[in-house]
């Protein structure tokens, strides 16, 4: 028997129809990205602005584009490394624990088994999701042997030099009914296997491993509903108001009692409400809950000082240098890192420029930048 070589797919779509699925998805954002960039460039001539508006904050859909762009090949060379080896005498696992697969409770590592230690191969085919690509992802193929038992994803393991056994588009959204026994016994590893070792494939539902192993539903326990609620709201208010206080800039340091408070309160309320749930999961959320909550402490802190001192006083700043600004009475305000530096190159030095600041409630300022915006956005327009 000839070494045959496997290797990792991450979705069960053929090439061709992934390359089309992901075209959909992607090009439009792409083009008009690259259509907004080329407008930029021509204009003003400088690659900074990209990641930029015109009034020097920062372009979210941007960054989405990029993080996208930046993940796609993260993702196809994290992959590739992952590979089977068979031979007759030998199963060769080589899998990066980086993958992230143990966390599926999927086998990671480098293994050499050799072939008359296989006690027993099993499939186990996922029958709780109601969807066909789920159910493939969920399936196990299991090499059993006296010291261990080696877990893999039986369908997502292509041959090299072989046919693409995977799925079109058409075929992908199905149910898994009948369909799914068939597919994993003649996915090529688990065929390979068979051959290799000369054993029948025996077929079961899954038994679950790795942290999810007792598959315990979150939503029958009312202190873990509670939590996850908690965790929307603390993630959602901490991305708006974010968000919404992107035209404010804070001057000084912000107290650090408030976020060790949120921690404490809100760990110390998780692990209340999440009595009586499996030790993995009250941990868990109630880990995502406090990281949340302490998140959502900085705009929550700028918020209530704006909501204390909500109308700012316009303070005459002097420069002192391109983009440095000083007054005897406030903090120093520092925009030499900005985005906007031909904007502050028109501000003389020595002169004054006004800024809006809301007085200090807990120890730090807020300056209200959006005046600022608007004058450097009609500059750029002019120019």
């Amino acid at each position: 028997m000839t070494t045959q070589h496997f290797r990792y797919s991450p979705g069960i779509l053929r090439t061709t129809h992934m390359a089309v699925l992901l075209s959909v998805i992607l090009l439009p954002m792409l083009g008009v990205f690259v259509v907004l960039a080329w407008l930029g460039i021509s204009e003003t001539g400088d690659l900074s602005k990209l990641m930029h508006s015109d009034d020097g904050s920062l372009s979210y859909e941007s960054i989405l584009v990029m993080a996208l762009l930046a993940l796609l090949p993260f993702i196809v060379v994290s992959n590739r490394k992952v590979r089977v080896e068979l031979d007759s005498s030998t199963l060769k696992i080589h899998i990066p624990r980086l993958t992230g697969m143990g966390l599926m409770g999927l086998t990671t590592g480098d293994h050499r088994i050799l072939i008359h230690s296989i006690q027993e191969i099993r499939l186990r085919a996922a029958t709780a999701p109601k969807a066909l690509t789920p159910a493939l992802h969920h399936s196990r193929l299991e090499v059993v042997t006296a010291r261990q038992t080696y877990r893999l994803q039986p369908y997502n393991f292509l041959r090299l030099q072989g046919p693409d056994h995977r799925m079109g588009l058409r075929d992908v959204f199905g149910k898994p009914g009948d369909k799914l026994p068939g597919l994993l016994k003649e996915a090529p590893l688990v065929q390979s296997l068979s051959a290799a070792t000369g054993q029948a494939i025996t077929l079961s539902e899954p038994a679950s491993s790795g942290p999810l192993a007792n598959q315990y539903n979150l939503m029958t326990h009312k202190g873990m509903v509670a939590q996850l609620a908690l965790l929307a709201i603390f993630g959602l208010y901490g991305v708006a108001d974010f968000v919404l206080l992107t035209d404010y800039l804070v001057l000084g340091n912000l107290p650090l009692w408030p976020f060790v408070s949120a921690g404490m309160l809100t760990a110390a309320l998780g692990i209340r409400l999440g009595r009586g749930a499996p030790m993995a999961e009250r941990l868990g959320v109630t880990a995502l809950i406090t990281l949340a909550a302490v998140a959502a402490t900085y705009p929550g802190l700028q918020r209530y000082s704006l909501l204390a001192s909500p109308q700012p006083i316009a303070v005459p700043y002097q420069s002192t240098a391109t983009a440095l600004f000083e007054h005897p009475g406030h903090p120093t305000i520092d925009q030499r890192s900005s985005h906007i530096p031909e904007y502050w190159e028109t501000v003389p030095t020595g002169s004054e420029y006004v800024f809006y600041l809301h007085r200090p409630v807990m120890g730090f300022s807020m300056v209200d930048m959006g005046p600022v915006h608007e004058k450097s956005r009609a500059f750029y327009q002019r120019n």
